[in-house]
């Protein structure tokens, strides 16, 4: 999928260096998914990833499951997000996050979240209601 970015994006943007560069893949129609090794400097506490960072790090993967949905949602914006922290994630460790659309009714994209440890075990999941700049003609 041939995907226009911004590339002063703070998660995905190739020309931000002080950003995360994330590589998003969409492994079929309304997902995303990312890996990233955690920066040490992102700890809220000695050696713990700042909750901060793993709520942007869902964001952007639920944002980029409303672009792989395609039809309209490349410009969906998020209206509200709830995130939920489940383990905590040693900085230095490799994570996986996975985003997708769930329900899609007018300009209103239902998207959940989720961030896993090395392990594969759920650390933080969260859901979001996106509202797309344009029509949308995805699944309801």
């Amino acid at each position: 999928m041939d995907i226009q970015r911004d590339t002063l994006c703070f998660c995905c943007g190739t020309d931000n260096d002080r950003g995360l560069h994330l590589a998003i893949t969409y492994p079929e129609p309304g997902t995303a998914e990312t890996t990233l090794v955690v920066p040490d400097w992102f700890s809220g506490w000695r050696g713990v990833t700042h909750g901060g960072l793993l709520s942007t790090i869902l964001d952007e993967i639920m944002a980029h499951a409303c672009i792989g949905l395609g039809a309209g949602t490349a410009s969906a914006v998020t209206a509200d997000m709830n995130v939920r922290f489940l383990l905590p994630v040693a900085t230095g460790s490799s994570i996986t996050a996975r985003g997708k659309v769930v329900q899609v009714k007018g300009r209103i994209i239902r998207t959940e979240g989720v961030i896993l440890d090395p392990q594969g075990e759920k650390a933080a999941e969260a859901s979001a209601r996106f509202v797309a700049a344009g029509k949308n003609t995805g699944p309801d």
